[in-house]
């Protein structure tokens, strides 16, 4: 049996996709999340970004968003395995 591991979003590879676990940051941010599309249980497929900064581009359903790198920090995802 394949154990999926878990990962925050800014440390994913490219390409890699999988299902939000966790958002975690103050309210706030949870909602500005939230209105991007950024939920807990959202299938997410990281496009680009970068390890030492920088934007994060992501796929959600049908629409890439750019988050900032700090908020993909606190984003904990299951990733699929590949």
């Amino acid at each position: 049996m394949l154990s999926k591991r878990r990962a925050v979003l800014s440390s994913m590879k490219n390409g890699q996709s999988g299902v939000i676990l966790e958002i975690g940051g103050g309210k706030g941010m949870r909602a500005r999340l939230e209105a991007l599309g950024v939920r807990m249980g959202s299938k997410i497929k990281k496009k680009s970004g970068f390890f030492t900064g920088g934007p994060v581009i992501v796929s959600i359903g049908n629409t890439d968003v750019a988050i900032g790198f700090g908020m993909a920090s606190r984003i904990l995802v299951e990733v699929d395995p590949s």
